[in-house]
């Protein structure tokens, strides 16, 4: 006699399936994991895995962007009211350092698989950057700035810091250096121009 198999809802499956996916990547490559390793972690078919995740970059995209929707929680945490620039900027960073210490596999994942370059995943990012201008004005100069501290965090995020160099070093170059910049640009300097 077989144990009857409990119907889950599709969107509880996917996310089985994607919590599996994510054990079995912890340490590997995803070029080293197989459909099967990973169907047999969530307990269902390989079929199933296909079903829902057409191939590995789809899968490795769905995982990506999961964990990414939790940074992106942490970051819209950061900007707390009344707070002023450098403390947002602070907070940004203790934002990222935290989620890639809690998604350091997914941080891994970015670095060794290609997706930075994913058209959802640049997407992801882009969103992220005018979301954290839109805290300081919106505006050419403010996107300008939060690419930057975005690009700075993450690639500390998927690579390590240079030698003798800290997390703690990271966020005051980018408060000593990017943070006075946020000032809104004068009329004799609007963005783009050489402040020279």
């Amino acid at each position: 006699m077989t144990a009857a198999r409990t119907r889950l809802e599709p969107s509880v499956r996917r996310e089985l399936i994607l919590d599996a996916a994510e054990r079995v990547l912890a340490d590997r490559m995803p070029s080293e994991v197989t459909f099967e390793e990973i169907a047999d972690a969530a307990g269902v078919s390989r079929g199933l895995v296909y079903n829902y995740f057409r191939d590995r970059t789809a899968l490795m995209v769905a995982l990506t962007t999961r964990a990414l929707a939790d940074l992106d929680d942490r970051i819209d945490r950061a900007f707390e009211p009344g707070s002023d620039r450098r403390s947002q900027v602070v907070a940004l960073g203790r934002a990222y350092r935290r989620h890639a210490a809690t998604h350091a596999a997914t941080w891994r994942l970015l670095s060794r698989s290609g997706l930075l370059d994913h058209p959802t995943i640049q997407g992801s990012r882009s969103a992220r950057v005018e979301r954290i201008a839109a805290h300081w004005g919106g505006d050419a100069h403010a996107r300008l700035v939060a690419w930057s501290i975005t690009g700075l965090y993450e690639l500390a995020g998927v690579s390590p810091m240079p030698r003798g160099a800290s997390q703690d070093d990271l966020t005051r170059f980018v408060t000593d250096v990017i943070v006075p910049d946020l000032a809104p640009p004068s009329p004799s300097r609007s963005p783009g121009t050489d402040r020279t």
